[in-house]
């Protein structure tokens, strides 16, 4: 039987910092399978407003969507879970046993918004790797935080994986290092698992990439705009 699972970029991610930190642009995708449709993260608060608009356009109601699967628990990423009341939150259990030991450690943990979803009906813990949606494995690449997870699929016949903050962007595939990584050298295991497995990688802070022999041969570009609200003037930002 063929693979039916696909997946959409809602939300493309976006590589960029500021003198205040992080922006924490995340890459946010929407899943189809037989079981119909899920989330791959959910973005940061901000990115609120933009996520429900791109279910809109594409004619998905909050209520379509029968479940969220989360990375791993960093702020730009999980935000807006809460905003799917008919969905199972599906959380790795060592990315909920990272969160229980490292969250007053952990910078990206943002406390409050974590310790709300750990404590929804809504929450299952899975374990291992598996097949969490029809066509569509769970991995765990950690590294980046102790509990991360990726996804892989088959889309037109390519290993397609959704690395979220395994792979934040392809700087990180051409150095194999991770930077901000919770364990380094997990890390660098991910990159290396992933890059050796994936005919297309969906980078969590990047547009797609298209691979050959573990080589970058194509990337997707990316762009963001910021708009002044007190002037309306807008500026562009390409990778």
């Amino acid at each position: 039987m063929p693979n039916l699972a696909s997946y959409d970029v809602l939300m493309p991610g976006f590589p960029g910092r500021g003198s205040r930190g992080f922006l924490g642009w995340s890459t946010i995708l929407l899943l189809k399978t037989r079981d119909g449709y899920a989330l791959f993260d959910t973005g940061g608060s901000g990115d609120r407003p933009g996520l429900m608009a791109a279910l809109a356009e594409r004619g998905v109601e909050r209520q379509d969507i029968r479940t969220v699967i989360l990375s791993h628990l960093h702020f730009d990423h999980m935000a807006n879970a809460e905003c799917f009341p008919r969905a199972e939150i599906v959380l790795h259990e060592s990315e909920f046993a990272y969160v229980q030991d490292h969250m007053n450690d952990d910078p990206a943990i943002s406390r409050f918004q974590v310790e709300g979803l750990l404590r929804s009906p809504q929450l299952t813990l899975v374990s291992g790797e598996l097949e969490v949606l029809p066509g569509i494995r769970m991995i765990r690449t950690p590294g980046h935080s102790g509990g991360h997870v990726s996804l892989v699929t088959t889309v037109a016949g390519k290993t397609t994986v959704l690395a979220q903050d395994a792979i934040k962007h392809r700087g990180e595939i051409e150095s194999g290092l991770s930077a901000g990584a919770f364990d380094e050298e997990a890390a660098r295991a991910s990159i290396r698992r992933i890059v050796a497995m994936a005919d297309v990688i969906v980078p969590g802070h990047d547009g797609p990439l298209t691979m050959e022999n573990g080589r970058i041969v194509a990337a997707s570009s990316v762009s963001a705009e910021i708009r002044l609200t007190l002037d309306g003037r807008r500026f562009s930002l390409e990778v």
